[in-house]
């Protein structure tokens, strides 16, 4: 991988970098087809009472509004696809039983999530309705993990935490406010214990010190039992560590670090967090977590987990090696057009040169390996070297 650099935020993708972002989306949907994953395409763009339904403000400053011409209402370009599975399992699907349902595409967002970001990103994701419980959780961050190596990470290194060890201390605390929640969340999701003092002032002596204490939490070994002993006393806080504890042992990543403190998504998550972190990424490359109640606001309550995968910032980060091809001449001749076709229906590239093409313009795009010649009376493929194209 080479290093990061600042991109146009709405930038061209060149061939090189399509063809790996379509190498990746073919082999994760590939992926999640075989854990029982339907695929799904919900559209580019919305009105903006189904777009924004159900999650939250969270999606309201990204997302680019417009008036649509023919019905005069507010619509908008997607900004994320959870919430359109969301509305496509409970308003459309309609299942009584556990749905699971996959997409990949494109999302544009009005500013980008930082300086480094593209404002259109390209994702992947999957989402699983109806079922609840810590098995359902594992089986999604399982899959993410799997996703992760399929795209070429080798190493997959998830950090993973609980929105409700933090939410039931403060559920636990009367003082706790919507003013003093909201910069309480920020001080914590910026890991700033001087912020978090003053966010928390009026809080009892108990909840600043568990919340000062769980915002020093970030990896370790001894992670789980400092959050266990900073939650003794409160039965929903440790329900919530002890199942943060069960699936960190079973995830299937290469390397875990708890977060003590995780409020990513606060106000959309309901349970355990993920996120998977790639060494030369400014942010994740891959976003989930258990979602509840998100299809309420479509009329109908259904438990959620899932995750999203960022082919985009893969597919400019690499360098992928050129696709094998060969090339033959663009002769009249039916014996030839046999053998062309043969090879290409084995899935195979053929190049057929036109009159006055030069072969050597094809290597910025393609490894020439073999060439298609009529030699003792019939058509043959023999090795290319530079000299021989």
């Amino acid at each position: 991988m080479k290093n990061w650099v600042l991109p146009d935020h709405i930038a061209d993708m060149l061939p090189r970098q399509t063809r790996e972002l379509e190498t990746m989306r073919t082999k994760t949907l590939g992926l999640m087809r075989t854990h029982g994953f339907e695929v799904i395409r919900p559209p580019m763009f919305e009105f903006l009472d189904s777009l924004l339904t159900g999650s939250g403000h969270r999606l309201e400053r990204t997302t680019i509004k417009f008036v649509d011409e023919a019905s005069g209402k507010l619509a908008g370009f997607r900004a994320d696809i959870t919430p359109q599975v969301a509305r496509i399992d409970a308003h459309i699907l309609s299942r009584t039983g556990i749905t699971r349902l996959c997409y990949a595409g494109s999302v544009l967002h009005s500013r980008p999530r930082h300086p480094l970001a593209t404002r259109q990103p390209y994702v992947v994701g999957a989402e699983m309705f109806g079922a609840t419980g810590r098995e359902a959780d594992l089986e999604m961050i399982r899959l993410a993990a799997e996703a992760e190596r399929e795209v070429g990470i080798r190493t997959v290194h998830i950090a993973l935490g609980h929105t409700g060890v933090v939410r039931s201390i403060l559920r636990a605390d009367p003082a706790v406010t919507d003013e003093s929640l909201h910069g309480i969340v920020d001080a914590l999701g910026d890991k700033d214990p001087e912020e978090l003092s003053k966010a928390s002032e009026k809080l009892s002596d108990g909840t600043r010190k568990a919340l000062s204490e769980l915002c020093l939490i970030y990896g370790g070994d001894d992670a789980i039992s400092r959050m266990r002993g900073i939650c003794s006393g409160n039965p929903d806080a440790l329900r919530a560590v002890d199942e943060l504890e069960w699936v960190a042992g079973r995830c299937g990543a290469d390397s875990v670090t708890i977060d003590g403190a995780s409020v990513a998504g606060f106000d959309y998550y309901t349970g355990i967090s993920f996120e998977g972190l790639v060494e030369g990424l400014p942010e994740p490359v891959l976003r989930g977590g258990r979602y509840d109640g998100i299809g309420l606001a479509f009329g109908r309550f259904r438990p959620a987990v899932g995750f999203t995968l960022y082919l985009r910032e893969l597919a400019v980060m690499r360098e992928p090696e050129l696709p094998f091809a060969t090339v033959a001449p663009a002769a009249e001749d039916r014996k030839l057009d046999q053998l062309v076709k043969k090879i290409r229906n084995e899935g195979q590239i053929v190049v057929q040169l036109l009159p006055g093409e030069d072969p050597k313009g094809l290597e910025e795009s393609f490894r020439v390996t073999k060439r298609i010649v009529f030699e003792k009376g019939e058509w043959q493929v023999k090795p290319a070297s530079g000299s021989s194209i």
